[in-house]
């Protein structure tokens, strides 16, 4: 009789045991991760919470920066120009992840990216000497042009990718494929000495860049979570 009832206590012991185990995987489940990110717009680093087991939030800080990219001997209308550009970016993505399927690690992405500065600088100096008709202008009283492009506001983007915002190792990677649905980027032209009438080209320029519409957004990204 004593053996049965130790074996009867033994067994709810066990249930007791079982359960508690149960509970605690579930309170320690890993709803967070920190991430960084590299390719276009830059590079980032992410929060993500996962919401519940289709859904996850997070938000990405995104910067790039290019100093005095230079090319030298480009064609402009038969004349040869230096280019001296320097671009700037800094993103902030508020953003929802989906996973349609459970045992896959496809998502869809969606959100919007506040663009506090994306911004284009360039700045065309010419090389040689130019000729107008019998007259030689020397090449440093031509001037230069320069036109600085800049992207801002608001801009929704959508994506798919691979990999989970809150991977089910510790470390997870992931690639991610979209693109920002941002307004037409602002130009301002100007030009220096002989090339100043350039600058009333400035409204034919912003026509051109209409379609401009778009930031590619491609982001391998490395998640930690805890």
């Amino acid at each position: 009789m004593k053996m049965k009832n130790y074996l009867i206590y033994f067994f709810f012991f066990s249930i007791c045991l079982h359960t508690s185990a149960q509970d605690d995987i579930e309170i320690k489940e890993r709803k967070n991760a920190f991430a960084v990110s590299f390719g276009s717009p830059g590079m980032g680093l992410e929060y993500a919470r996962k919401l519940n087991s289709k859904f996850s939030a997070k938000v990405v800080w995104h910067t790039f920066s290019l100093s005095d990219f230079s090319q030298e001997d480009l064609d402009l209308n038969g004349d040869k120009v230096d280019l001296l550009a320097n671009l700037d970016v800094k993103i902030i993505d508020l953003g929802i992840e989906y996973l349609p399927f459970k045992n896959s690690s496809l998502k869809l992405t969606a959100g919007i990216g506040f663009l506090s500065n994306v911004n284009l600088n360039s700045v065309f100096t010419y090389t040689e000497d130019v000729t107008v008709g019998t007259v030689i202008i020397k090449k440093q009283d031509v001037g230069e042009i320069v036109a600085d492009v800049n992207w801002s506001e608001a801009a929704p983007y959508l994506g798919f990718g691979f990999g989970r915002a809150i991977p089910k190792k510790r470390l997870g990677f992931g690639i991610e494929i979209g693109t920002y649905f941002a307004s037409p980027p602002t130009v301002n032209l100007t030009a220096s000495k002989l090339l100043a009438p350039t600058a009333s080209q400035e409204e034919n320029l912003q026509n051109s860049l209409e379609d401009f519409k778009f930031i590619p957004r491609i982001q391998f990204r490395l998640a930690y979570n805890f």
